[in-house]
């Protein structure tokens, strides 16, 4: 895009704009530092709340004492039981305490923060994620793993033996857990895409969301990525963003303050991002969980920002021409507190910087666009009045605001999901001839129905489709596609496992190149499986 200012307003932020914008912080711990008592962390949670003027917490695990002393008890000492299959899980959900967390905290902060129930879930080396409506299904911890070995398919290499069963220790593939809460209404966001570092014995430790680019591909989509968090500005969850838009891809961000509650100085800590979306009335999990989903909303560290581009709101799309000219309209006004915003950046496709408005006071600016190559799109950004883009370190920056892109488009076009060719092949003394495969989606609605016979079945299916084999007296098989496909894995293990640092030396922990995420390699693997039986 080529682009030139047409108008500038300056002005103070309007009396009340802040109301109704209405901040909601999310990926948190209600209990893990233990460095407070439970009653005085709930004191501390709704005081801090209103020191910096949150609307609406997610609060996550582990919630209160009785959840996690499950927590500890079953992810650690009796985890071989837990995953067993001997144990319910449903027995060890603690509803009734839960319960009264939440009507306590929302009861003691006087209708001034709105508390709602949220997870950190699944946590294990493809990644993590958190959400907006989350349903509590399963008990905190059921599809952890982050620092035991876990087989999400047959032969993985990455196995621990369950002591009680003599198999390896499995969890629910995360296409099973982000499908299901889907199902339930919730959306799901993928937390701090780029986290890793060294532990005390030089190994590598992954929070990487190394999936997230096979959901995107097998979905046409993500509800959600984090986009601003551990830091401010955080360059490398941006250039993961920048690099997926200009596929086309429809990727809402979000920002995370994946705060603990439990701190002692909680009140002290001003690292709170929130995510801003105009809600009026009482909140509530479904008035959030709706403006969510419309993605007009922008991530701060408590400046004012908003972005429309020929009247569409940021997260929505417009329909143009490469060299057609549009006008971008962008709303902004400084952190509470500071004078100016040091630097106001309009970015498009490619990350690129398509203009700078520096020292700018605050107020409405309408800025001429000439769309050049397609798909694109336009976000805006902010820092604060002591910010500057080119500090050596990123914590050095303090503040930012970015807005969610207008997605800029050619009639037509959609990001549309990858199909599997599949060719399932059994020869004529197959374990399963005579037998049936069902084929389901993701949360497992039913498909399809096949008899097994000898010879190749080849079906085209949704990438994120898992395969059930039944058979009288046998044990039931089932597999995601996806996730039995050791192409996938390839690509997969490139992040999770960091071998990305052999071909980018010399990065830091949280830093990985956008273009080790592979869109294209993956797409190119989940395009075709074909196995054996």
């Amino acid at each position: 895009m080529q682009m030139k200012i047409r108008k500038e307003i300056k002005k103070d932020i309007p009396h009340g704009l802040m109301d109704k914008w209405r901040g909601v912080v999310s990926h948190t711990h209600m209990l893990r530092s233990h460095e407070s008592p439970f009653e005085k962390t709930k004191e501390n949670l709704v005081a801090w709340c209103r020191r910096y003027n949150v609307s609406a917490v997610g609060v996550g695990s582990p919630w209160e004492p009785v959840s996690a002393k499950h927590y500890g008890h079953y992810e650690r000492m009796e985890r071989d039981l837990y995953y067993s299959g001997k144990l319910d899980p449903k027995s060890v959900m603690d509803r009734k305490e839960l319960k009264k967390l939440f009507n306590d905290l929302n009861r003691m902060s006087g209708g001034r923060t709105f508390f709602y129930q949220d997870n950190e879930n699944p946590k294990g080396r493809f990644g993590h994620l958190w959400y907006f409506g989350y349903k509590y299904d399963f008990p905190a911890w059921h599809d952890y793993s982050q620092d035991r070995p876990i087989s999400y398919y047959d032969n993985d290499p990455c196995k621990e033996i369950n002591s009680i069963t003599g198999r390896p220790h499995t969890r629910r593939p995360y296409l099973e857990v982000v499908a299901t809460q889907r199902k339930a209404g919730a959306v799901a966001v993928w937390a701090h895409p780029t986290s890793w570092w060294f532990d005390g014995k030089g190994g590598f430790v992954t929070n990487i969301a190394s999936e997230a680019v096979l959901h995107l591909l097998a979905d046409g989509y993500l509800d959600g990525m984090v986009v601003q968090g551990y830091d401010a500005f955080h360059r490398h969850y941006q250039q993961l963003w920048f690099y997926l838009l200009d596929f086309g891809a429809f990727v809402p961000g979000f920002a995370e303050t994946d705060s603990c509650f439990d701190k002692a100085n909680l009140i002290d800590s001003d690292h709170v991002y929130m995510n801003y979306m105009k809600i009026g009335g009482k909140l509530s999990n479904r008035k959030i969980v709706s403006a969510v989903r419309g993605n007009c909303h922008f991530s701060s560290s408590g400046a004012f920002l908003s972005l429309d581009v020929e009247g569409v709101p940021m997260g929505g799309i417009l329909t143009r021409r490469t060299g057609e000219r549009i006008i971008a309209k962008v709303e902004a006004y400084p952190v509470a507190g500071q004078k100016k915003i040091s630097r106001l950046d309009l970015i498009g496709r490619g990350g690129k910087t398509l203009a700078t408005v520096k020292d700018f006071t605050g107020g409405i600016l309408e800025l001429e666009l000439k769309v050049n190559k397609l798909p694109d799109y336009v976000i805006a950004r902010t820092m604060g009045e002591s910010d500057s883009i080119d500090a050596v370190s990123q914590k050095q920056i303090r503040h930012m605001a970015i807005t969610n892109p207008v997605y800029i488009r050619e009639k037509g076009f959609e990001f549309k999901p990858v199909p599997t060719k599949c060719a399932f092949k059994f020869s004529s003394g197959s374990h399963w001839h005579g037998g049936k495969m069902i084929i389901e989606k993701a949360d497992g609605t039913f498909l399809e129905e096949n008899k097994i016979r000898s010879g190749t079945c080849k079906l085209v299916l949704p990438a994120s489709a898992r395969v059930r084999f039944l058979k009288s007296g046998s044990e039931e098989k089932m597999f995601y596609i996806a996730m039995a496909n050791e192409k996938v894995h390839e690509h997969l293990r490139y992040l999770h496992n960091g071998e990305f640092l052999k071909d980018y030396p010399g990065l830091r922990p949280g830093e990985v190149p956008a273009e080790a995420f592979r869109l294209p390699q993956v797409k190119e693997a989940i395009s075709e499986f074909s196995k054996s039986f």
